[in-house]
């Protein structure tokens, strides 16, 4: 089995500014998933260095310096399970965006996203998208992330508030 964690929308310099166990569940991934927002290309550093394999893309809140570093959406394998990853960098309302979304890719089985800061799993046409929501706590949310196990069988997915 693999473990996935997926973040997005950190909006941060350092990892030191999100949650502890947070950053312990980056420990115990097998591959970390950022979707978008980190907005300081220390904190992706930061990050890429924490990770055991690292996926990234930008979102529509990132520097030049990271869009360089990063391309807008990403597919990786694991265990023969194609999954996509994005960050709607072209912004906009969280109303139809897995339909919009849904077109950036094709032949995947999972498609993780950030943008909304709204946690969320669903299944359309046969595709599972993920938002795992804030890696930041604030006055209106808990910090959220998305855990996805892959095994032969498929995909378990949580969504953990910290």
């Amino acid at each position: 089995m693999t473990r996935i964690l997926a973040i997005s929308d950190t909006h941060t310099k350092s990892l030191s500014a999100l949650p502890k166990a947070l950053l312990d569940e980056i420990g115990k991934a097998d591959v970390v998933v950022h979707c978008g927002d980190y907005t300081e290309l220390s904190f992706l550093q930061e990050l890429r260095e924490a990770s055991k394999r690292f996926v990234g893309v930008y979102g529509n809140m990132d520097s030049m310096d990271i869009r360089r570093t990063l391309s807008a959406k990403t597919a990786f394998v694991v265990k023969d399970k194609r999954i996509g990853v994005i960050h709607p960098h072209w912004g906009g309302a969280s109303v139809g965006i897995e339909e919009a979304i849904a077109k950036e890719f094709h032949g995947v089985e999972l498609v993780l996203y950030g943008h909304t800061h709204d946690a969320c799993c669903e299944t359309r046409d046969g595709v599972t998208f993920v938002n795992p929501g804030q890696a930041y706590a604030d006055d209106m949310a808990k910090a959220t992330a998305g855990i996805v196990i892959v095994g032969d069988k498929g995909f378990e997915i949580e969504i953990v508030s910290f």
